[in-house]
Order: C-alpha cells, then structure tokens, then sequence
C-alpha cells in the first residue's frame, strides 16, 4: 500500500476559512470525503492544520494501493463535490489541484505500527 504525507502552507488570513473547511469535511460532508476517497482508491485520508512559527500549514496523510493513479484522477474530476474541495484548497493555500503533483509526495523513510 502506498501512503503518503504532505503540507501545504496556508496563505496569510486564511487560517479561519482553512479551519471551517476542515471542519466541514470532518462534519457534514464527512461522508463526501469518504465516496471521493473511495472513488479515488484512497483508503486513509486525514486532514489536520498545524501552526509554527513560519506560519500555518494544512498537513495530510493518505494510504491507498495506486496513489499516483489516485492524484490524477482527482486531478482530472469534475464532481460537485471534488470541484468544492480543489476551489477550497485553491483559496486558502493558492494550490491548484487540478494539476497532480509532477513527483513523489513524499519519501517515507521510518514507519512503525504497534
């Protein structure tokens, strides 16, 4: 399975609106998340925000068979839902998920699980 984590910084005043969105997808579109996950081949996703001193950063993790696969596909989508999520994303870090990431997310290198 792969996994990856990745940040994304939050751009200067958005930290409310990042919040409010995180909390949407952990409330009423919780179960959105799920289908698009599911769609996607995602079988893990978790969103947090976290702040440091350079400022506040959304933090992702997600785990899947194909995620390459799983990024481009959520990269081509035109569902209500994906559309919301990207425009979301797109105004509170400036990051257009519409163009799938050009390399790996992120390199792995210690992992353990009790």
């Amino acid at each position: 399975m792969d996994q990856a984590l990745f940040t994304l910084p939050i751009l200067p005043g958005k930290t409310a609106a990042a919040r409010a969105f995180l909390q949407e997808l952990g409330g009423p579109r919780k179960q959105d998340l799920a289908a698009c996950g599911d769609s996607a081949g995602i079988a893990k996703e978790l969103w947090a925000i976290q702040q440091t001193p350079q400022g506040d950063f959304f933090v992702a993790y997600m785990a899947g068979e194909d995620l390459a696969r799983a990024f481009q596909a959520f990269a081509a989508s035109q569902t209500g839902f994906d559309v919301w999520f990207k425009q979301h994303v797109q105004a509170t870090t400036g990051a257009d998920l519409n163009t799938p990431p050009p390399g790996p997310i992120s390199e792995i290198l210690a992992d353990s699980a009790a």
